[in-house]
């Protein structure tokens, strides 16, 4: 499996917006959703800084590749909609199970 992972500071008053957003009900799990490689993701929540972790599961780095590149106008649109809903984000790496 492909994980990404990303970290995210949110204001506060976004709090619930955000995760609303980045949840399975959100706009991020709705685009993704349609591709069978997509094995979703993980929204974890700091209980002390109120920060966020989002790791999304793949079959394979190239299966996400793919899906982003067929579908990067949608994907850049939506990046540019959510931007408002965080103040910081950061791809903190990008993983492959080994066994």
């Amino acid at each position: 499996m492909y994980y990404l992972v990303w970290s995210y500071e949110v204001d506060p008053p976004k709090r619930a917006q955000f995760e609303l957003e980045y949840s399975r009900a959100g706009a991020w799990f709705r685009f993704y959703e349609p591709c069978g490689d997509y094995l979703g993701h993980e929204l974890i929540k700091n209980t002390k800084s109120g920060n966020y972790l989002l790791i999304d599961k793949w079959m394979d780095k190239a299966s996400y590749e793919e899906f982003v590149k067929s579908n990067l106008m949608e994907y850049d649109a939506l990046n540019r909609k959510s931007r408002d809903l965080y103040d910081t984000e950061e791809l903190l790496g990008a993983y492959e199970t080994l066994s």
